[in-house]
C-alpha cells in the first residue's frame, strides 16, 4: 500500500499534462472522471470542466468571428481601393496633354480618395502649366523638404510648415498629415503630394503598397508629356 502512495507521488504534473496532451480521448474513454474534476472560476466558484470547456470555447469562437470580420472588412476595403485605381486609371489613359494629366489626377484624386489637397511636381523638361509646378532640377526642393527618397518608396508623416510652403502654398490646410510620392527613381523626375487634415490618414508605419502603384503609374503615364527636345 505504501509503495502505491509513493509511486503516485513521484507522478508529476508534467508528466500528467504530457500523458493528456498525448491522449486526448482519454476523458471522453472515462467520463467518469469528469465528475470528479472543477476548476475555480474567477469570481470563486466552482465549474465543472465541461463547463469550463464550453466558456473556453466560447471566447474562442468570440475571437474567431472577431477575426473573421475584420478579414472581411479589409477584403471589402480593398475592393473598393481597386475599383478607385481603376477608375482613376482610366480617366488618366483619356488625357491628351500634361495640364489634362494633371487637373483630371488632382480632381479624381480629391474625389475619389478624399485627399484634402494633392500637389504634382515635376523636374527637367516639361511644358509650362498652371496645374503642376516645374523646376529644373529636384534639388532645391529635395532641400527644403528634406527628402531624399532613399528606399525609392513613399513617406508619410506630419504636415510641417516646410511641406506646407512647399508644396501646399494654395491651400489652407494647418495641420494634418501628408504622402510625399517619388516619380521616377528617387524622385527625380517629380513628387506627387497629397495632405490629409487627418493627423492619422499617413503615417510612417502604414502600408505602402497602394501608394507604390500610384507612384508607378503616374511616372510611366508621365513620361509621354515629357518634353525631350
Amino acid at each position: 500500500m505504501n509503495q502505491d502512495i509513493t509511486e503516485a507521488e513521484s507522478v508529476t504534473e508534467r508528466q500528467v499534462f504530457d500523458f493528456l496532451a498525448s491522449h486526448p480521448d482519454f476523458l471522453s474513454r472515462h467520463p467518469q472522471l469528469l465528475s470528479h474534476l472543477s476548476i475555480p472560476h474567477s469570481e470563486g466558484e466552482v465549474v465543472s470542466l465541461v463547463e469550463h470547456q464550453v466558456k473556453v470555447l466560447r471566447e474562442k469562437n468570440r475571437e474567431l468571428q472577431g477575426r473573421l470580420i475584420d478579414m472581411l472588412k479589409a477584403a471589402q476595403d480593398n475592393e473598393n481601393l481597386l475599383a478607385k485605381c481603376t477608375k482613376l486609371i482610366v480617366c488618366l489613359i483619356d488625357c491628351v496633354s500634361l495640364d489634362q494629366f494633371s487637373m483630371t489626377l488632382t480632381d479624381v484624386l480629391k474625389r475619389e480618395f478624399e485627399f484634402d489637397a494633392v500637389s504634382l511636381t515635376l523636374f527637367g523638361r516639361w511644358q509650362r502649366v498652371e496645374s503642376a509646378r516645374v523646376y529644373a532640377s529636384p534639388e532645391r526642393l529635395a532641400q527644403q523638404l528634406d527628402c531624399y527618397f532613399p528606399s525609392n518608396g513613399p513617406v508619410c508623416g506630419r504636415l510641417d510648415k516646410s511641406i506646407r510652403t512647399s508644396l501646399f502654398t494654395n491651400v489652407a490646410i494647418q495641420t494634418g498629415s501628408v504622402a510625399i510620392l517619388p516619380l521616377g527613381k528617387g524622385g527625380q523626375a517629380g513628387v506627387l503630394a497629397f495632405a490629409s487634415r487627418d493627423q492619422l490618414r499617413f503615417s510612417p508605419d502604414m502600408g505602402s503598397l497602394f501608394l507604390e502603384f500610384l507612384s508607378a503609374v503616374c511616372t510611366q503615364m508621365l513620361n509621354q508629356f515629357k518634353d525631350f527636345d
